[in-house]
């Protein structure tokens, strides 16, 4: 039996948890932020967002390490579970997170942070747009966390054969 097979499923699933954690905190970061006012010179809070394409590998590297693996001798057939450094090999993926340095100037000369033309900056960031984003990360976190279960109980049962 292959033991490595059912452990790779729990180290996908880490990094998709990871992934979505970051992305959720990012949206919450971008909507707590929103409102935020700065008059001319201060500094503005500029909208982020996580690039998810640092998570992939093309399919051939992919194809590559399996056939890699499959050389290796017994030390490399249980790597160490719950490694956030290494993972098969493998650095762990590091979540990019992208700052947008868009504004929103916004006409109200009676505001105590207007320019001289009457307009206060704010950040370019979207609320409903944002919340659209928290409930797709907030799904497919329960989705890997759905995953995680369904492999625990997978393991669970292999053990009771």
């Amino acid at each position: 039996m292959k033991v490595q097979g059912l452990f790779t499923v729990f180290g996908h699933v880490a990094r998709g948890l990871t992934s979505e954690l970051t992305r959720l905190e990012t949206v919450s970061e971008n909507i707590s932020n929103a409102n935020q006012i700065a008059s001319e010179g201060e500094p503005l809070y500029h909208r982020k967002s996580v690039d998810q394409r640092a998570h992939r590998q093309p399919f051939r590297s992919f194809l590559r390490d399996k056939t890699l693996s499959l050389r290796r001798s017994d030390r490399g057939h249980l790597p160490g579970i719950g490694e956030r450094t290494r993972w098969h090999g493998e650095p762990w993926p590091k979540t990019k997170t992208i700052e947008h340095p868009n504004e929103r100037l916004i006409y109200d000369p009676t505001h105590p942070k207007a320019n001289a033309q009457g307009y206060v900056r704010t950040p370019d960031i979207n609320v409903v747009q944002e919340m659209m984003e928290m409930i797709t990360s907030t799904r497919s976190y329960e989705a890997n966390t759905t995953v995680l279960n369904a492999a625990k109980q997978v393991a669970k049962r292999t053990l009771e054969l």
